[in-house]
């Protein structure tokens, strides 16, 4: 799981105050008072860890910039290959040899999060 932290923001009370942890086990977060950029709370804020769901966000703006720019089509057809079906984590379970437009694997990314849908596409 990971850690979100709820605050809850009284005009009379200082925010760090009333912080409750949701999610214990997660390796990392930050929370920053928006207005004055205070750090409220920091756990291992520093650490690197790989960014998956803004990596899946940015490779659907390449995959609209080459629609739009005509390089591929929504019904494009991209073979799935054995590294693509072989991700694990949040996936739409493709299997190597399969056949899928880039319309559908589209749809895999945006509404399941696919990490094979991503490494896909990626190849073709």
């Amino acid at each position: 799981m990971k850690k979100i932290l709820l605050c809850l923001s009284f005009f009379l009370f200082p925010l760090s105050g009333y912080c409750l942890e949701l999610i214990p086990n997660a390796k990392s977060g930050i929370l920053i008072e928006a207005n004055s950029g205070k750090i409220i709370y920091e756990k291992e804020k520093d650490a690197e860890y790989s960014v998956a769901s803004m990596t899946k966000m940015v490779a659907q703006i390449l995959i609209l910039e080459e629609v739009e720019a005509g390089h591929i089509k929504w019904d494009d057809e991209v073979v799935v290959s054995a590294n693509a079906s072989g991700m694990g984590g949040s996936q739409i379970y493709l299997e190597t040899g399969e056949k899928i437009t880039v319309e559908d694997l589209m749809k895999g990314i945006s509404v399941a999060s696919g990490n094979d849908a991503v490494v896909a596409i990626r190849k073709s």
